[in-house]
């Protein structure tokens, strides 16, 4: 009786999903050129793809927007590439910590 309640246990906790521990990261990107951004792009600093936030809707110069990175990864820290109509692009070097900070702002 009590292998048949253990199996049964077994059963139920594998058939149970997991909570996933990939962590979705919201920011509020500010355009502050006189350029319109086309396309922003993140890429974890420690690998993985990389993911284009705005999904072919621009920011015009002196507009924000609220973008979601939901790459399906934990990461905090990430590189962002930001492109401008006319295909001019800003590379950041630098690393963002999205966890940390809530806003990113794109200046001339």
């Amino acid at each position: 009786m009590r292998a048949a309640v253990s199996v049964l246990a077994t059963a139920f906790l594998l058939s149970v999903p997991l909570a996933a521990s990939a962590e979705t990261l919201s920011f509020t990107l500010e355009n502050k050129t006189s350029n319109m951004v086309v396309q922003v792009h993140v890429s974890p600093v420690d690998g993985g793809k990389s993911v284009e936030l705005l999904r072919k809707k621009g920011l015009y110069g002196g507009k924000s927007r609220q973008l979601t990175i939901d790459d399906g990864t934990d990461a905090c820290v990430y590189r962002i590439r930001v492109v401008f109509e006319g295909d001019s692009y800003y590379d950041l070097r630098d690393k963002v910590d999205f966890c940390e900070t809530g806003s990113y702002t794109i200046a001339e």
